[in-house]
């Protein structure tokens, strides 16, 4: 799914065909906490969208298991855009919450593991204070060994935005370290054997996905 390489920064570059955004791996301990927030855009119309995720455990390589919460966008050919929040306990999902969204509100999203094999989500639109808080249980156990913030067009369609900025990126790790997106692995978007995306972590939390044009 992945492909790496050492670009010109200290952190090596992923890139892959499902999504793009910023991965931090652990291997000498657990992750157990990870959260983000989202500022929701508007869409040009023509029948697409995309989905902003944070998750546990999120490169897919944990026995079929994983922790995610995320928010896909999509919109109608003529211009009509809907919101729908879900969550997920690898393949136990996606189930979907009722949180309301409209563009440019503020979400707040984060998935706890609580064990190997429970887990809690939240999703919170700051704007109108509307919370949701979900548990699952899972027969499969999780790894806890990364952590990761992105976005992933939907069913591999072209890039619809310019730019996507996710903040508060944080997340637990061993011994109660709080570990922020910046130093973490940089995942781009390929379509078509292009790189279609670039990835910039800002001081702190802060990741930016850009549409790199042709």
């Amino acid at each position: 799914m992945l492909e790496s390489t050492n670009g010109a920064s200290d952190e090596p570059y992923y890139y892959s065909q499902i999504f793009s955004g910023a991965l931090r791996k652990e291997t000498d301990g657990h992750f157990t906490f990870v959260t983000a927030t989202f500022n929701t855009i508007a869409l040009s119309a023509g029948q697409h969208g995309h989905t902003l995720w944070v998750g546990i455990d999120s490169l897919y390589t944990c026995n079929n298991s994983w922790l995610a919460v995320g928010i896909d966008t999509f919109v109608t050919d003529n211009s009509e855009t809907s919101y729908t929040v879900w969550y997920e306990f690898g393949r136990d999902g996606p189930y979907y919450s009722n949180v309301t969204i409209t563009p440019k509100d503020v979400i707040g999203a984060g998935v706890t593991a609580l064990s190997a094999t429970s887990g809690a989500f939240i999703i919170e639109n700051r704007n109108i204070g509307q919370t949701n808080v979900r548990y699952l249980n899972s027969t499969r156990s999780l790894c806890e060994r990364d952590v990761g913030w992105g976005i992933v067009p939907y069913h591999n369609e072209s890039i619809t935005f310019d730019t996507v900025t996710i903040t508060n990126a944080m997340a637990y790790g061993p011994s109660g370290i709080i570990y922020e997106a910046e130093g973490a692995n940089k995942t781009c978007l390929m379509q078509d054997n292009k790189v279609v995306t670039s990835i910039e972590e800002t001081a702190g939390s802060t990741v930016t996905i850009q549409h790199v044009h042709e």
